[in-house]
């Protein structure tokens, strides 16, 4: 107990990472945000519209001022991702991403934007916040807004800075809750699903009034992009009332804080109340029954998707007393039919599709996709691409690490290390964002190398990233890991020998926790991991705390590899061009990573035309999760299936698909 008091006084003195609000712009020169159009440069050809893979851009005619009708792109802000590609293709440097992320809106129209409004620079204006309230209610209303969320998808990565210390939800007057019918405000982010759609709204209906929604993101807006995805739901507000939009895939954290200070201004500014309430009768809410025959003390109880310790995924557990005796997967909430839609989108146009298959760490996914077309078309992308690759790789290691070491902290009861550990990854995050252009989705790997070189203060970036987070290991040491508390709760729980953990194929920190020391990027190297010093952390006991302790181990070796990669960058290209609608010849490929939860494998068939004619995923968690999780569960009482959950590190999106 001496080291996590020791380690909690060093916090008193270290001044914790919190943003200011509003923040100063630019928040990073090189984010991807908000479109600009130079309409005397445009053309008018039209290849923006054609290769948005989310067709969030049309081009509309408009007479010039020599009399000529010429076409110009509208884009719908609430259908695009963000992802470039539109500026990358523009023969002509017309069109560009500024870093702008404030799209905040009562209308969801309001951010289809002609010709004219893309020409105008965009501009933060913050309402005023000095403002007469209607009554002492509505003041008192507007500064305790208590948040019950529902994230379905990616947009929960870039909602969940608002707990750490980073931008500090409380200073707002928000408060997160476990109950509905304590809650005013619903916060729903990402994809919907018939079978979300229902929970959401079963959460909508328990709380009081006056309440208010915020979608964030584009998925409930407009399906997003999965709008050619035959489960989704593309617009929420068909089903319950949303009062504030949030555009983005997803938006950064900073227009929530836009969003509640416009809120706050109508709450006590107009004595705003929400919209009406109406709910479709057509929408059943689930419940659950117990099975016929069990007997009287036998009862389920679903653990999620509405739950803050489960993510968007369910296990239905069956109770005798406190203690599992039948636990069953749930899985479907976010399935979404990727290897599908990729047969309908190009080579190229894939790379902004393919990381949202497991958003938790969506680096490795289009790594993996990159090789994997490469292998097929021939192309050997340049050495320079393979080192800035690797530290692509290892900044989304360390970041996913961060996170689930703050999810299993939470799980066992120790709410500071994950306030600690999520401010540590906005770090990561920016140094991220600074070499990909993006926070979450990086859409930096592409057939043939990178999409743009390293900026020349990325050293200096990662040495004041490495020089913070060395200290923070210690940190979460003291705290977590050498807390005799957190070892009561993990050790010897959700245990996995070497042999069962074989047996059903599990990979990355999972296996290595039990005793199975294989690391693809070891004992089979891609790109140039075979020329970088690492070590592989490997223990023989198969327990939660073990399996912590390979992630924590496994951010200092990340370190390590990032630190050697930017030492050892070697001039030269970072990229061999190839066209934006290639043809690759007939073939098949198979191509396994190391992802931050183990092995991750792509198989491809070519048929010799300009997109997948088959594409397989073979991914790190369908068999931890669906297949093992409810054996280890059956025993165990109720009170460690958080911690066991998160122990295994799931990805929802990744085994649902």
């Amino acid at each position: 107990m001496a080291a996590s008091v020791k380690a909690l006084l060093k916090l008193f003195f270290r001044k914790p990472m919190t943003y200011r609000f509003p923040p100063e712009m630019p928040l990073s020169e090189f984010s991807r945000g908000r479109h600009v159009l130079d309409m005397e440069k445009c053309r008018g050809c039209g290849a923006c519209a054609t290769i948005c893979p989310n067709k969030a851009i049309e081009m509309v005619e408009r007479e010039t001022e020599d009399g000529k009708v010429r076409k110009y792109p509208q884009i719908d802000m609430f259908k695009c991702c963000f992802c470039g590609l539109c500026a990358e293709i523009c023969p002509t440097g017309a069109l560009k991403l500024t870093n702008f992320p404030w799209l905040v809106a009562m209308d969801k129209k309001s951010y289809i934007m002609p010709p004219e409004e893309l020409a105008k620079p965009p501009e933060l204006q913050m309402p005023p916040m000095k403002v007469k309230p209607k009554s002492i209610v509505d003041w008192a209303r507007a500064r305790s807004l208590w948040i019950v969320f529902y994230f379905t998808g990616c947009c929960f990565l870039e909602a969940a800075p608002w707990a750490s210390s980073g931008f500090d939800m409380e200073r707002f007057g928000l408060l997160t809750k476990g109950s509905p019918r304590q809650s005013d405000v619903l916060l729903v982010g990402g994809y919907v699903t018939p079978k979300t759609l229902r929970r959401i709204v079963r959460v909508y209906s328990q709380m009081p009034r006056p309440k208010y929604v915020m979608a964030f993101g584009c998925c409930p807006a407009t399906g997003g992009t999965y709008w050619d995805s035959y489960n989704v739901i593309k617009e929420l507000d068909k089903y319950i009332p949303v009062d504030m939009w949030i555009a983005g895939c997803p938006p950064r954290p900073e227009p929530i804080g836009l969003a509640v200070v416009m809120a706050m201004d109508a709450i006590q500014g107009m004595g705003y109340q929400g919209k009406e309430e109406k709910v479709p009768e057509e929408v059943k809410v689930p419940y659950y029954e117990p099975k016929p025959g069990e007997k009287e003390m036998v009862f389920t109880v679903p653990f999620g998707p509405q739950h803050p310790a489960s993510g968007n995924f369910s296990i239905r557990l069956r109770l005798d007393g406190e203690y599992i005796f039948e636990a069953e997967a749930v899985p479907g909430y976010l399935h979404r039919g990727f290897e599908k839609l990729m047969e309908y989108r190009s080579w190229y146009q894939n790379i902004m599709i393919v990381q949202r298959i497991c958003v938790l760490d969506g680096a490795s996914y289009e790594l993996a996709y990159a090789e994997t077309v490469e292998e097929l078309a021939g192309v050997e992308p340049p050495d320079r691409a393979k080192y800035l690759r690797v530290i692509q790789a290892e900044l989304s290691r360390i970041q996913s690490h961060l996170l689930n070491i703050g999810l299993i902290a939470k799980a066992a009861g120790f709410d500071t290390v994950l306030n600690v550990a999520w401010g540590d990854r906005e770090k990561v995050l920016y140094v991220r964002e600074r070499l990909t252009g993006s926070r979450i989705y990086d859409i930096y790997s592409a057939p043939g190398g990178v999409r743009r070189d390293m900026p020349e203060k990325l050293r200096e970036d990662v040495e004041e990233m490495v020089k913070k987070l060395r200290p923070q290991l210690e940190i979460y040491d003291d705290l977590l890991l050498k807390n005799p508390m957190f070892k009561e709760r993990t050790v010897g729980v959700g245990k996995v020998d070497r042999d069962t953990a074989v047996e059903y194929d599990l990979v990355g920190p999972n296996l290595r926790a039990s005793g199975m020391g294989f690391d693809v990027r070891k004992d089979v190297p891609y790109e140039v991991y075979g020329d970088l010093d690492f070590k592989v952390p490997c223990y023989e006991e198969g327990d939660a705390y073990h399996r912590t302790l390979v992630r924590r181990d496994e951010i200092e070796q990340s370190l390590n590899i990032i630190e050697q990669a930017v030492d050892e960058m070697p001039k030269g290209p970072f990229r061999k061009k190839v066209p934006f609608f290639m043809r690759v010849p007939k073939g098949e490929a198979w191509h396994c990573i190391e992802s931050a939860r183990g092995e991750l494998c792509f198989y491809m068939v070519s048929d010799g035309s300009d997109r997948p004619y088959r594409v397989k995923v073979r991914g790190p968690t369908f068999d931890s999760i669906l297949v093992l999780l409810p054996k280890v569960l059956k025993g165990a009482p109720l009170a460690d299936v958080p911690v066991v959950y998160w122990s295994f590190d799931n990805c929802p999106a990744d085994h649902d698909r």
